[in-house]
């Protein structure tokens, strides 16, 4: 829970359920004027239910509980797509103690998940008592500008099951039709992921990878996207869509990385001299794109791809850029940006004692 003026929380807590709702607002201007506000959902019960079963009676007497689970929804859906299975985690958890094993496939990843029993229950137990909570999504409604009044809906998951990635995001519809976006925290990949990207794991680095590098980066992506949408925001050729994707990927890993730039700086390898170089690769980028148009997303997410495993250089480029805005204008000069689309977030950028960027592609 953060601690902005005009948040407001109501907190729902029984023996079969835990669930979170909040909302998520900016602090007010001085005209008490409200920007978007994020409504989210924090829903433990995809790691507090399994951890907590011993029996398949468990399984079923839970039944009804992780069925109704919204963040089970998320991890079912995922799981089954990306693993090509049509198993329930009701079906898999009920195999799993009835025959002591899980299936062949085992999708749900069951078996890593009781193998570290003890281990993610300390981690879960750490992470429902962390101080001030685990999002801090006004952060992200900061950074629009006070005309966006849409309210967006979050569900927001902690698990220790399904698809093995730590973080991933969706969208997905209720059962009336109503449209949420969730994203999906897995703790089972926590420590893997942090000491391969960071070198290092402590409870400290994951809540602010799950706070600021998951919900509130995912957060702003899924908020801009909502955002470009609401004012029709066009980025017809193949350029266009690079420089939208620069601007909005680089707020995204600034909102990552804001709070200790140093540490990640040091523990990823991210070296401000090197900034000329990305630029360079960039530009190289933006002249190979000239004038051709993107009909529909998968002729620039081909496009995109290809030059970026060649030589990537967008994510980094735009982090760098997004963070001299905010030195030199403060997070003002991103809200401009934001709102006045990615040509202002290069010309501020281009305005600083920087490498410029290619304006035209």
């Amino acid at each position: 829970m953060t601690n902005h003026e005009g948040i407001g929380e109501k907190r729902l807590v029984n023996s079969r359920a835990c669930l979170y709702n909040h909302d998520a607002t900016a602090r007010p201007n001085k005209d008490s004027q409200i920007r978007m506000r994020i409504h989210y959902t924090l829903d433990d019960a995809p790691a507090r239910l399994p951890l907590a079963m011993r029996s398949v009676d468990a399984v079923w007497d839970r039944a009804a509980d992780l069925r109704s689970s919204p963040g089970v929804h998320l991890i079912e859906a995922t799981t089954q797509h990306m693993l090509n299975t049509g198993m329930t985690l009701v079906d898999e958890l009920a195999h799993y103690f009835d025959e002591g094993a899980p299936t062949e496939a085992d999708p749900y990843g069951l078996a890593d998940c009781y193998a570290r029993r003890r281990e993610l229950e300390d981690l879960l137990r750490d992470l429902r008592d962390t101080p001030g909570g685990l999002t801090a999504l006004s952060e992200v409604t900061e950074l629009f500008p006070l005309t966006f009044t849409r309210d967006l809906q979050f569900t927001l998951a902690l698990t220790v099951v399904g698809y093995p990635a730590f973080g991933y995001a969706r969208a997905y519809s209720d059962s009336e039709g109503e449209e949420y976006h969730g994203m999906v925290a897995n703790l089972a990949q926590a420590r893997p992921h942090l000491e391969a990207r960071l070198g290092q794991f402590s409870g400290e680095l994951l809540v602010n990878m799950i706070r600021y590098g998951f919900f509130n980066h995912e957060g702003f992506l899924l908020a801009y996207a909502e955002y470009s949408q609401d004012i029709r925001r066009k980025t017809e050729t193949i350029a266009e869509r690079l420089k939208d994707t620069l601007m909005s990927r680089g707020i995204a890993w600034y909102l990552s990385y804001r709070h200790n730039p140093a540490f990640y700086d040091t523990a990823l390898g991210l070296d401000a001299a090197q900034l000329p170089e990305y630029i360079a690769r960039l530009n190289a980028m933006l002249a190979d794109a000239g004038k051709k148009r993107a009909t529909d997303d998968s002729v620039f997410d081909e496009w995109f791809q290809r030059h970026e495993e060649q030589a990537p250089c967008v994510d980094v480029a735009g982090y760098l850029a997004a963070r001299a805005i905010v030195a030199a204008r403060g997070e003002d000069g991103l809200r401009a940006a934001v709102e006045r689309g990615a040509d202002h977030f290069i010309a501020i950028h281009n305005a600083l004692d920087q490498p410029p960027i290619r304006a035209r592609g």
